[in-house]
């Protein structure tokens, strides 16, 4: 899913779009809010503001998603995102705000600019 990160951290709404499903699911627990659809999940990619590392949850694909700071000067972990893939399309991201978990998976707690 290299390119799927790349795309992401790009802001490349038409790379992202061609990724996910029609009916592509994105949700964010414990956030009760969930987003269903290709053009509702690609406007979150108009301002990139994360970067990315690929990593592996419950045998699933999953990125570790780091948010920019502007205090610290670096990104800082924000949320486990899994994906369920569909093919080549993703079907579903659940994006586990939870940074806390990033240190059983080996990550880092922030990334340089």
């Amino acid at each position: 899913m290299e390119s799927y990160i790349d795309a992401w951290e790009r802001g490349d709404v038409d790379a992202i779009a061609a990724m996910l499903a029609d009916d592509a699911i994105f949700a964010m627990p414990p956030y009760p809010s969930w987003w269903r659809g290709r053009e509702v999940i690609t406007a979150f990619a108009a301002e990139p503001v994360h970067r990315y590392l690929p990593t592996r949850a419950n045998g699933q694909v999953a990125n570790a998603a780091y948010r920019w700071d502007p205090q610290t000067g670096s990104y800082v972990a924000e949320a486990l995102e899994l994906l369920t893939l569909e093919g080549a399309q993703v079907k579903e991201m659940t994006a586990f705000m939870a940074p806390e978990l990033f240190a059983h998976f080996g990550l880092p707690d922030e990334l340089p600019r």
